[in-house]
């Protein structure tokens, strides 16, 4: 058996990982077709726009508005869904902060519910339950590209006239049936930040059916006669760059897919190891390939496994947090002297608050603390990369014994 490299022998990974995004010609001409133009913002010129209907039609979606950063597209679906102070908004615990954080930038309140653990989306059933009549709008994460459940979600919706806001960040392309996810909420949002399969380095997108909603969103991210708007709106260099990299998009996710089955084959029927797949009638893109792991089999804990891999050249993570840890929520204090948890409009017995600080969802606590781990798939890795995946997990887990000692 090789010596781990945690224990002095060598890595498996020596090259390096490949770097994400790769920026190629296309990119470079984009650029300087922005720059020849004179024109830096999307106020005066023509390449968000151009993005905005092609980003549309991809989607098979009316509207899009382009913004400069997933949180703005967040607040900016919100705002114009007409939440705001004395409204709740269910979210999962499981995600960015800034799922939670752009509720409280509408001056309402993130109440969250816990997640079901084979697409580790909202649990519809759990969604139902935490309604209250104060709850006004649902927001949705594909977590890491696989689909959440969002049909059953949009029933319960429908059920209580309640909006839903897909948080598609990590999932542009995936797919539902033969539905595009960001097509199913009456108002959703995407993130272009560096790291995501659109990727802008920053950016974001509100995409919607509905034409007042559009319209509202339109005006929110750009200055305009409504009581309260602002300036989120993306530069003209980000759009042209946008364009060629939605151009690149199912390659680029096909490539992240043909990795993952690589590593579905390779990894099926390790002790203490399961890959998490897709529902069936889902097409997941794989933002992250999730490995759910077993430190009872295994014999040590994912803090142990992560770091073993990590010492093979493997870019692998313990992934995300509980939200409803972080100190904000405990808190309860975004803007001082409470608010906007203590809004007057904001008046549930003290029993009906949330408090973030003892509410406890043992799902979301199992996977951030035990289970979950995260490996990144990206092209331009392909099978060179994915075989040293493969043979750096099989590597720790036959050296369990040893870690677990």
């Amino acid at each position: 058996m090789a010596t781990l490299a945690l224990k002095g022998g060598i890595p498996v990974c020596t090259a390096g990982w490949p770097r994400y995004p790769t920026l190629g010609a296309e990119e470079e001409a984009a650029a300087v077709r922005v720059v020849r133009s004179h024109n830096l913002s999307a106020q005066f010129g023509e390449e968000v726009r151009a993005f905005e209907a092609e980003f549309a039609a991809y989607l098979g979606s009316e509207h899009a508005i382009a913004v400069c950063n997933g949180t703005a597209a967040l607040h900016t679906a919100l705002a114009a869904a007409g939440v705001g102070a004395g409204d709740e908004v269910i979210v999962p615990p499981y995600t960015f902060v800034a799922t939670a954080t752009s509720v409280l930038l509408q001056n309402a309140i993130p109440v969250f519910v816990d997640i079901e653990p084979r697409t580790q989306g909202l649990d519809p059933r759990a969604v139902a339950e935490r309604i209250t009549p104060r709850t006004r709008a649902i927001i949705p994460v594909h977590m890491n590209g696989y689909p959440m459940e969002i049909e059953a979600l949009m029933e319960v919706a429908r059920q209580r006239n309640l909006v839903v806001i897909e948080d598609c960040s990590h999932a542009h392309g995936a797919m539902v049936g033969e539905r595009k996810v960001g097509t199913f909420g009456q108002i959703n949002a995407f993130s272009c930040q560096q790291k995501k399969n659109l990727s802008l380095g920053e950016g974001g997108l509100v995409v919607t059916n509905d034409a007042g909603l559009a319209a509202r969103a339109r005006g929110f991210h750009s200055f305009s006669a409504a009581p309260l708007s602002t300036n989120y709106r993306l530069p003209e260099l980000h759009g042209a760059i946008g364009r060629v990299r939605l151009s690149q998009l199912d390659a680029h996710n096909d490539a992240r897919i043909r990795n993952a089955r690589y590593l579905d084959e390779a990894l099926f029927g390790l002790p203490g190891i399961q890959a998490q797949r897709p529902r069936p009638g889902t097409k997941a893109v794989y933002y992250n390939y999730i490995l759910h792991i077993d430190p009872e089999v295994l014999g040590f804990d994912k803090q142990t496994f992560v770091k073993a891999l990590r010492a093979e050249g493997i870019p692998a993570s313990g992934g995300y947090s509980p939200v409803h840890r972080d100190a904000l929520f405990k808190q309860r204090n975004a803007y001082g002297r409470g608010c906007p948890f203590t809004c007057p409009f904001y008046a549930p017995t003290e029993a009906e608050r949330p408090r973030y600080d003892d509410e406890a969802f043992p799902v979301v606590e199992e996977l951030c603390r035990s289970r979950n781990v995260e490996l990144k798939i990206h092209p331009p890795a392909g099978p060179e990369e994915m075989a040293d995946v493969a043979t750096a997990v099989r590597k720790v887990v036959e050296a369990r014994a040893e870690l677990a000692a």
